[in-house]
């Protein structure tokens, strides 16, 4: 099996000798006619392979493609029109652009013949974006009953938290002595951003039973 890359997303391939048509096919840029392929020559560009080319896979330096459309691209989202210029793009970056919650919701395709193909634990996922391609959004259903703030559970059930909410489930109140600093990280949150750190007056999403360790230093 051999491995290439359009646009940095990597595909295989049975053979070694393949056309630019059946590049394009592999990657799901359909119809190939609408894209132009090319590989990088140099340092200075890339140039164009034609669809009934065909170009060896072995050849040093010829594992990475680069493909875009001929024209304009539009995709529906919720049954609207977006413009969009990647040939690859992620669910996220799909929700994005249409103005989408992406911490509340998850994307949905729907594919020729009705076939739905869902994103809920995958938004990372790279989308082959063609002049067809269309998205729904979808709520996600979760019951929000608690949070665990430095090991112990705490009663929360909003869909959002501020840095000084988890300091106040930790310590009971935000110290008003400026020699105070809190440190507020958080792991198991929601999928866009499932893990990080928290600034003062700093929001975040909540998933269930998400994980804060807050510590509280005197610089005094």
């Amino acid at each position: 099996m051999l491995y290439f890359k359009i646009n940095n997303e990597r595909f295989e391939s049975s053979k070694s000798k393949i056309t630019g048509q059946e590049l394009l096919t592999i990657a799901n840029l359909l119809p190939a006619e609408d894209y132009e392929l090319l590989y990088r020559i140099n340092e200075k560009g890339y140039t164009p392979i034609q669809l009934d080319e065909e170009v060896n896979l072995k050849t040093a330096g010829i594992e990475g493609f680069k493909a875009r459309p001929y024209k304009k691209l539009f995709i529906k989202v919720n049954d609207k029109p977006y413009e969009v210029e990647e040939c690859f793009m992620s669910p996220i970056e799909i929700m994005k652009l249409a103005g989408i919650n992406t911490d509340h919701n998850y994307l949905m395709e729907i594919r020729k013949g009705g076939v739905e193909v869902t994103y809920q634990d995958d938004v990372d996922h790279k989308i082959a974006i063609n002049k067809n391609s269309c998205f729904v959004s979808c709520e996600i259903e979760e019951l929000i009953e608690c949070v665990i703030v430095n090991s112990k559970p705490k009663d929360w059930s909003k869909q959002t938290i501020s840095f000084e909410e988890v300091v106040i489930l930790a310590y009971g109140k935000v110290s008003t002595d400026p020699n105070v600093i809190y440190t507020v990280n958080y792991i198991g949150g929601v999928l866009s951003k499932p893990e990080g750190s928290m600034l003062k007056g700093e929001v975040v999403s909540v998933k269930n039973k998400m994980i804060f360790n807050v510590t509280e230093t005197n610089k005094s």
